[in-house]
């Protein structure tokens, strides 16, 4: 996959699917258009409250869980609707993440199934225990799976089911869907894509990393067993990172380091994203989240400039900067094959 456009129609080999969805999600973070639909949500009438929120979920009096799910059915008639105006104002209706699916990325553990039908990619996607958003109406740490039904020509999610152990707990469906006025994501949904796709990429790096600017010096980091890693020399001395962490137990320079080489959820953090050349992107953050946040993207203040190298998603280049000023930018100098792990020596 190139980094100069959006990702091209669904790959014929299965095994490139659920990777190719993925990206066709994260390319949808740059694009625009004026959306029309009907949103039916139907939540299952539980006995008890669903405990999803995971490890980093608030709990209420008591030790349950602060956040509760509705019941009954709700149905929304959208008019005029902007999936960027959705980004920038992060706009947290159960609906929202239908027309941004971009925002799940984040909190996606593995893909499980995936396959294509006529119309759309139906994926069966389990959360990350710790990246995943406790509040997410859809993808919560705790869920079971979350069943979508991806429309590659929008990007857009046509269904959605959220189950947990007992079966569904919420299903939407997305009709009378009408999109006009369509802004293309063009070289920066390529970018987006190819960042998105290290999610469900193996591979073992080695690589210099030139820290130009941060604000921190500490290189905790608590890795989480992980497709990806790579072995960095820098100022700091010498750090093996993967892909995955514990984000509570993790410095944030390291954390950095490690969303360098897997950069996917960087995706879900910014908001109004635009080309600077066909492997670059600059980039807005969306208003601040719930914890756990992108260290490369942390507060709404910032703009991100991103580089990445289509060979092997990896940002080459990264920097959070407040207007012209960086706060944090960092450089890989050099970056090859581990081949002594790739090797088992």
């Amino acid at each position: 996959m190139t980094a100069s456009t959006r990702p091209a129609g669904p790959p014929g080999n299965t095994d490139r699917l659920a990777a190719w969805a993925v990206s066709r999600m994260a390319s949808a973070a740059a694009e625009d258009a004026r959306v029309d639909a009907v949103v039916d949500i139907e939540y299952a009438d539980r006995y008890a409250e669903a405990n999803l929120g995971g490890r980093f979920a608030a709990r209420a009096q008591g030790g349950g869980p602060a956040h509760r799910h509705p019941t009954g059915r709700q149905s929304f008639r959208l008019g005029g609707v902007s999936p960027l105006r959705l980004r920038e104002q992060d706009v947290d209706a159960p609906w929202a993440a239908l027309l941004d699916p971009a925002r799940l990325i984040r909190g996606i553990g593995t893909v499980t199934y995936s396959r294509r039908h006529r119309h759309w990619i139906e994926l069966h996607i389990t959360p990350h225990r710790l990246f995943a958003r406790p509040t997410d109406p859809w993808l919560p740490p705790g869920a079971g799976a979350l069943v979508v039904h991806l429309d590659p020509d929008t990007g857009f999610l046509r269904s959605a089911v959220l189950l947990d152990e007992h079966g569904p707990l919420a299903t939407a469906k997305v009709g009378s869907l009408c999109v006009e006025n369509v802004r293309s994501g063009g070289e920066a949904g390529g970018v987006l894509a190819r960042m998105a796709a290290t999610l469900l990429e193996p591979a073992r790096l080695t690589a210099m990393v030139r820290l130009e600017t941060d604000l921190h010096d500490d290189l905790s980091f608590a890795s989480v067993p992980s497709g990806r890693s790579w072995r960095i020399s820098s100022s700091l001395g010498p750090l093996t990172v993967t892909g995955e962490y514990e984000p509570d137990r993790t410095s944030p320079v390291a954390a950095r380091l490690a969303e360098l080489l897997t950069p996917a959820r960087i995706v879900s953090h910014l908001a109004q994203v635009t080309a600077t050349s066909p492997t670059s992107v600059e980039a807005t953050v969306r208003p601040l989240r719930t914890f756990p946040f992108s260290a490369w993207a942390p507060d709404e203040n910032l703009t991100c400039r991103l580089t990445v190298d289509p060979a092997t998603g990896v940002l080459v280049r990264a920097e959070a900067a407040t207007g012209q000023r960086p706060v944090f930018r960092h450089s890989v100098t050099a970056l090859g094959a581990d081949c002594r792990r790739q090797h088992g020596n």
